[in-house]
């Protein structure tokens, strides 16, 4: 049976946690959109969305609205500024979260493995796919990892974020690591996992260590590391039909670098679901 908590509740407490411990920057997401104060724009002449905001005006309502290219202009400049002021970008991470189950009986495929409960999460073929070919760009310039939380009730998970040990209540494996398998099974944080179809243990990661590894490594100015970051994601996402489907309807943006890119990362993880974080 799956865990009792949704994943998207183990995400947002794993974000919180890594940022204490790491300093992390998450674009896109609420802290970049908070600097630049909205959250969403809208053209509309819809009478009922009017008087719903407040402003029951009629058909041709006296905002008559700005060109989003306009638009786009402005947020160029602010996007460079916030990014430039931000301290030296280190290192990427790129986190597939997985929700896994949680099996307590002997009739578990891989309970041979354990002969006790354990934890187990699939492998989606297209899925790691792509990250395979994103660990592959980035080289050791990043981290692609699944993480995977070793707890399985909801009660557990709100008294390990108020401890503040979210991280290390988690199994993480890096996506290179779990090549021709279907899925990986574990039954704590911290040591190994066995993943099959075909049988393999697999040792942890240190993230932290790691960090450490990439800010010997670091070489570039913010501005390019983030240009250079998305590039690589553009090109991995060439093949998604979704994504391009989507990134066609800012095509006209894409003189202004900094907003089409976090656009680009916007929308890609919309479309996989992969969280992208920055370490500074």
């Amino acid at each position: 049976m799956k865990v009792h908590f949704e994943e998207k509740t183990y995400e947002s407490y794993f974000n919180n946690e890594l940022d204490l411990k790491s300093s992390v920057y998450f674009p896109p997401g609420q802290v970049l959109e908070g600097m630049l104060g909205f959250d969403a724009a809208s053209n509309s002449k819809n009478r009922k969305l009017w008087r719903i905001v407040g402003y029951p005006f009629g058909v041709s309502p006296q905002f008559s609205g700005v060109n989003l290219r306009d638009v786009a202009q402005e947020l160029e400049v602010e996007l460079e500024r916030i990014i430039q002021s931000l301290p030296s970008i280190k290192a990427n991470l790129l986190f597939q979260y997985k929700r896994p189950e949680y099996i307590t009986t002997a009739n578990g495929k891989e309970w041979h493995h354990w002969n006790k409960e354990y934890y187990r999460y699939h492998i989606y073929a297209e899925q790691h796919e792509l990250l395979l070919r994103i660990d592959k760009s980035f080289g050791d310039k990043a981290l692609v990892l699944y993480a995977s939380p070793a707890i399985n009730n909801l009660s557990d998970l709100v008294d390990v974020k108020i401890k503040k040990k979210i991280i290390e209540n988690s199994n993480f494996k890096k996506a290179s690591a779990l090549n021709s398998h279907s899925k990986n099974t574990y039954i704590r944080s911290g040591t190994y996992s066995i993943a099959c179809s075909q049988p393999e243990r697999l040792e942890d990661i240190n993230i932290i260590s790691k960090l450490e590894f990439f800010d010997a490594k670091h070489d570039l100015n913010n501005v390019t590391f983030f240009h250079n970051t998305t590039n690589i994601i553009s090109e991995n996402m060439q093949n998604s039909k979704p994504f391009q489907y989507l990134m066609a309807e800012y095509i006209d943006l894409k003189e202004y670098e900094l907003v089409y890119s976090h656009i680009t990362m916007k929308i890609f993880r919309e479309v996989t679901g992969i969280q992208w974080l920055l370490s500074i």
